[in-house]
């Protein structure tokens, strides 16, 4: 996949992701720039990010492992930046992230599975 495709699938798994996440939430919406701007760069890396599952000779898991290290580190910086922590990020912190990452996996897996049984009827519908 090209960097330009993972950058625009990132930003709109990301953007989905956030919005969901605020719909649901039980305080009132008030979003300004900077944490549109945060999404969208967070949202990108994670895109960004996905080369690792193209690297030959490590594991899927692996892969995963290195994925989400590398999104707890942009979530915390930009979460310091943004003064939504203070220091070092609390148990309940990196939990959020943990939630956030495995919904955000569950909307890429049903994708996945929702293109593949497209291309497997396009397939089976040439022969």
């Amino acid at each position: 996949m090209k960097l330009k495709d993972r950058l625009y699938s990132g930003i709109g798994t990301g953007s989905f992701v956030y919005m969901t996440l605020l719909l649901f939430g039980n305080h009132n919406i008030f979003i300004t720039r900077m944490e549109i701007v945060s999404v969208f760069i967070i949202s990108a890396c994670a895109g960004i990010f996905t080369f690792v599952f193209e690297i030959e000779g490590i594991s899927y898991l692996f892969s995963l492992i290195i994925h989400f290290l590398l999104m707890i580190l942009i979530v915390y910086l930009i979460a310091l930046y943004n003064h939504w922590i203070d220091n070092f990020p609390s148990a309940s912190f990196l939990g959020s992230i943990l939630i956030i990452y495995a919904f955000s996996w569950a909307i890429l897996i049903s994708k996945t599975k929702r293109d593949a049984k497209k291309l497997n009827v396009l397939l089976k519908s040439k022969k």
